[in-house]
């Protein structure tokens, strides 16, 4: 059909010049023959611009089956000793010539996270299996990727991977003894992080033996150099588990480090999992809180099991039909109150008493209104289900956002909030995708009583939400202690408050925060905050600066050696500061493993049709891969058309001949 159209404008370019110098040809002239041929040129020329003729062509391509290396980069992997044998291993496979000429090698190393193969140190501190499978899944969706796994199976991070579907086959290649080696381990330490002073607290310690001899090995547990507890243990191949229950007397207030450890065996060879340190806080009080509520609800049982978490606080649940001092408590939680709260309210207003009021349903708003001057709320008799959306800017104490959007709503009844008193906002309430203006959850300070209000029940629902996203409860509850922290205080409230752990671990980031109010009690972010640090056995001194965050500031200190510290932190032109210790513990859980976990490596390659090699093996796999058919290239056909024309250079030759054919006229007089 192309050439028909070539011929066809051929034809019309040849009728428009003779149209054009139909005269002149009559004369014969030889110039009018030159100057029809320009005009046809140019038009014919056109018309191939606008016919674009172009032919198809078939492209055949053959796409080879990806190979996908990925490798253990983790610390475990040195602590086999075999480091050196995996990155030959590698080296090899690059320039294997049969397995690149079947394959599109592509190389990956992972620990915690999955990269592109760069070079090999087999020093990250965590080893996530997991991880790269998740990531294949959807770089190699639709595509022939068989994966070669290199590793020694020990997982410290991510989600069991022994149960991983995967679309593509999984060859693995086991670094390390598969043969377990005699090794005493203590596998779990449990303790409380509390403790009152001159009582007893309790540890719960697992150790387990691996070998077939029978040995005796001796526990201890020390406190600094003394010695606090001390067991023989007898272990054989029947019996090869342990378990130590205890007490320990908390005789000092303030932080206790402690060391657990069993000995060692004169043939083990991996001993650093014979070891465990541990913290006890010794304090000399017990917080009382006073929960009254009217009615049962699921609210109250959450409430209760979350604040004592805490061990330093205990809840006190009571029907406000019951007696009770509100003398014995700390501070008070009133549980959707209603007329018959009248009493409470006039004692906590008299004896100035922090408190924290949850409304819902079943709260009488008239009574409540009425009863104190802070807020109120004109409501309807119909109930509304309110999201919580975080404020980044709340500055009473420093929280982050552990996903409050994605909980689920809270029910209370039907209206607007409004307050007599400076408040701060810790949760706006949302109502599908918008927000109001309005809070959900807030804090508040009158007359030297500090104050929470939660509007809306069922936030047992938060807890259990927290718990889906996290496997933890530990977010939800440290939230719940940030709220029972602002409650318990009842003097002055500090400018500068610090937040850091007792013990901190090398393989950790170590990380301190701290909040800075200015005189008014409002966060003030242009401050800026120093910590000095002193090891206390070399007395090595270090000064760090603290960066800020949306509501708080932090520090990650580093570089520092294993042992106590204290530090001291600062506001620059200010006399504010606050003193404390910590203690850093060097601890590689990669070091942990003395052997290859070939058990859980095999049930991954089982279940995607793989096999399981020793990495001594690596040529049979190699060669195995290579004869296998079902990784054949494929030979891809592509239809592509290709233009015949360069319409640039017909642009150029279109302009040239008219250019031509006008100079020749005017040169002739023939315009």
């Amino acid at each position: 059909m192309q050439i028909i159209y070539i011929v066809l404008a051929g034809i019309v370019a040849v009728l428009i010049a003779i149209f054009h110098y139909s005269n002149s040809l009559k004369q014969k002239e030889r110039v009018s023959y030159l100057l029809a041929f320009l005009r046809f040129i140019a038009t014919f020329s056109l018309f191939l611009i606008f016919i674009n003729p172009a032919i198809e062509q078939s492209i055949i391509e053959i796409e080879k089956s990806s190979l996908v290396v990925a490798v253990d980069n983790s610390s475990s992997i040195k602590q086999t000793g075999m480091e050196v044998a995996v990155a030959d291993l590698i080296e090899k496979l690059k320039v294997n010539v049969a397995l690149n000429n079947k394959f599109k090698l592509q190389f990956f190393q992972f620990g915690s996270q999955l990269h592109a193969l760069d070079s090999l140190s087999f020093d990250e501190s965590g080893t996530n299996i997991s991880k790269p499978f998740v990531q294949f899944k959807s770089i190699y969706k639709d595509k022939s990727a068989p994966v070669l796994l290199i590793t020694d199976g020990n997982q410290t991070e991510g989600f069991n991977y022994e149960y991983i579907k995967s679309l593509q086959p999984i060859y693995t290649l086991v670094v390390g003894d598969t043969i377990k080696p005699i090794d005493l381990k203590i596998s779990q330490l449990n303790v409380n992080r509390y403790a009152y002073l001159m009582n007893k607290f309790p540890i719960e310690v697992y150790v387990n033996y691996n070998g077939s001899d029978t040995v005796k090995a001796n526990f201890v547990i020390y406190k600094g150099k003394q010695k606090v507890y001390s067991e023989v243990l007898k272990f054989s191949e029947e019996k090869n588990s342990h378990q130590i229950n205890t007490r320990l007397l908390a005789n000092k207030v303030g932080t206790q480090v402690y060391n657990a450890r069993i000995e060692n065996l004169k043939a083990e060879q991996n001993s650093v999992n014979n070891s465990k340190d541990f913290v006890v806080e010794v304090i000399d009080e017990e917080s009382s809180i006073l929960l009254l509520t009217s009615l049962m609800h699921p609210d109250i049982g959450s409430l209760k099991e979350s604040i004592e978490r805490n061990k330093q606080r205990k809840v006190v649940i009571k029907n406000i039909r019951d007696s009770y001092n509100l003398e014995d408590f700390q501070f008070v939680i009133l549980y959707q109150p209603t007329n018959m709260f009248k009493t409470v309210f006039h004692k906590i207003q008299h004896q100035k008493l922090n408190h924290f009021i949850i409304t819902g349903t079943k709260t009488e708003w008239d009574f409540l209104n009425r009863i104190q001057p802070n807020f109120s709320k004109k409501t309807i008799d119909q109930t509304e289900r309110y999201r919580a959306k975080f404020n980044p800017s709340f500055a009473d104490f420093s929280q982050d956002d552990i996903g409050f959007e994605s909980f689920p709503p809270l029910e209370d009844l039907f209206g607007e909030v409004s307050f007599t008193v400076k408040h701060n906002i810790l949760l706006w309430q949302q109502l599908g995708n918008f927000q109001l203006e309005t809070p959900l959850l807030s804090t508040y300070e009158n007359n030297g009583i500090r104050s929470v209000v939660l509007f809306g029940e069922n936030f047992w629902k938060w807890r259990m939400m927290s718990y889906v996203k996290s496997q933890s409860f530990i977010d939800y509850d440290n939230f719940t202690a940030k709220l029972m922290q602002y409650l318990s205080v009842s003097k002055r409230i500090k400018r500068l408050t610090v937040e850091s752990a007792p013990i901190y671990y090398s393989n950790n980031e170590l990380r301190i925060e701290a909040s800075y109010l200015n005189k008014n009690y409002e966060f003030e972010s242009d401050a800026s905050l120093w910590i000095d640090i002193v090891h206390k056995d070399t007395n090595v001194k270090k000064r760090f600066p603290f960066s800020l965050k949306t509501n708080s500031y932090s520090v990650v200190l580093s570089d520092l050696d294993e042992g106590d510290y204290r530090y001291t932190v600062s506001v620059e032109n200010q006399m504010d500061i606050k003193k404390g210790d910590f203690r850093l513990v060097y601890f590689d859980v990669e070091q942990q493993f003395s052997y290859a976990n070939i058990a859980k490596l095999r049930l991954l390659s089982a279940h995607s049709k793989g096999e399981v090699y020793a990495l001594s093996s690596a040529d049979v796999l190699v060669d195995k891969l290579v004869e296998n058919e079902g990784f054949i290239p494929i030979q891809k056909i592509y239809k592509k058309n290709e233009s015949l024309i360069e319409w640039e250079w017909l642009l150029g030759l279109i302009m040239l001949s008219l250019a031509l054919e006008w100079f020749i006229r005017k040169y002739k007089g023939l315009i």
